[in-house]
């Protein structure tokens, strides 16, 4: 029986459902691949299991072991203002290819990383998974020659080997010295890692500290005491040049991410946060525009379509993550009979064009440098 059925005849009003603001995907939770130190049973090899602090990561998969890049990883990413992360063993990189697939499946991932494994093979297998997904960026671990780390050939191979056209990953370096967990008597007390698990940790707390936006350099890694190689200027820009992304120490202070190169051969695609920023727009606009599925294609679905996604844009522009001075100069939305003609309407299609202005970093700050004389400036009273 209807309600209306109910009441008295006149004017009522009906509550109905309606489209809500588009909620922000997120952005910072990692998938780490790699060994472990504890046992496995050969049916979870290659499955993600989510791990929410380091203790969890302990109780499932074991501790600290000074061979194992993974660990370290983990740790680092935890420390680093990480909060979620999906562990996916595997007994050696022959089961790459099945813990990949198995990400395909664990939806929320965002950032993935294969700690220590610097085979440029190996690294294309995560860029390619991470741009067929769109939705998430892979942190990668430049190559190391622990014999002569100033030794950087291998390092520019490795990164010409991963440039893509559209950038989905993205590679830092050198590796970082942290605290051997059980130094034996006569060796040091530090012992050098792969960086990638610490700089996605950075990447989730500047995440939730300024936003996606923001390019998660001239961040302090914690847990790293040193670094295995201290850059110098001159170095650094070879390696700039090569969208290979330094960590440095400058004099009195702790090691810093001091880079935000994308593993991009398009200018467009050049910074980790514009790749990033964009993949979160995407896969929130994927998830928040699911109602429309199945809905009347016609006019009045575009026109809830356009505002929905305008207010969704809007809240990005106002969060500082578009360039302009107004929403009109940062981003445009369009959905009309151009793009939406009868012959796609019959296959039941709706097509929106959206633009976008991202902010990018400011990579270079120029000081314009010169001598006075005194008095007052050219032009002045």
């Amino acid at each position: 029986m209807s309600d209306f059925e109910t009441k008295a005849p006149g004017v009522h009003l009906l509550e109905v459902p309606a489209a809500g603001p588009i909620a922000g995907a997120g952005t910072s939770t990692a998938a780490l691949i790699g060994t472990v130190a504890g046992a496995v049973a050969e049916e979870d090899l290659g499955k993600a299991k989510l791990v929410t602090n380091w203790t969890a990561y302990v109780d499932k998969f074991g501790a600290l072991d000074e061979a194992l890049s993974l660990p370290h990883a983990v740790r680092g990413f935890f420390e680093n203002g990480g909060t979620m992360a999906y562990i996916v063993p595997v007994a050696d990189m022959s089961g790459l290819d099945g813990a990949l697939r198995a990400l395909t499946r664990t939806l929320d991932v965002s950032i993935v990383c294969l700690p220590g494994q610097t085979e440029f093979e190996n690294q294309q297998k995560v860029i390619t998974h991470c741009e067929g997904m769109g939705d998430r960026f892979a942190v990668l671990d430049g190559a190391r020659n622990d014999k002569d780390p100033s030794d950087t050939g291998p390092l520019l191979t490795q990164g010409g080997h991963l440039l893509t056209d559209r950038g989905f990953g993205a590679l830092y370096w050198p590796w970082i010295s942290v605290k051997n967990p059980k130094p034996p008597p006569a060796e040091p007390k530090l012992v050098q890692v792969a960086p990638s698990g610490h700089i996605a940790g950075v990447m989730a707390r500047s995440d939730n500290l300024r936003g996606v936006h923001k390019a998660p350099a001239n961040e302090v890694v914690r847990g790293a005491l040193d670094l295995e190689y201290h850059l110098n200027d001159a170095e650094q820009s070879v390696l700039n040049n090569a969208n290979i992304n330094a960590l440095r120490a400058f004099p009195g202070g702790p090691p810093l991410v001091w880079g935000a190169r994308a593993l991009a051969s398009k200018t467009e695609w050049r910074y980790v946060n514009v790749r990033r920023l964009v993949a979160y727009i995407s896969d929130s606009l994927l998830q928040g525009l699911r109602w429309a599925v199945f809905e009347p294609n016609n006019t009045a679905l575009w026109k809830a379509l356009e505002r929905t996604v305008t207010e969704f844009l809007t809240r990005v522009w106002q969060a500082g993550a578009l360039f302009g001075r107004s929403a009109e100069e940062a981003f445009y939305v369009k959905i009309d009979e151009e793009l939406n003609p009868a012959p796609v309407r019959e296959l039941g299609q709706v097509f929106i064009e959206i633009g976008l202005a991202p902010t990018r970093p400011a990579e270079h700050v120029v000081i314009q440098l010169g001598l006075w004389s005194g008095g007052g400036r050219t032009g002045e009273a």
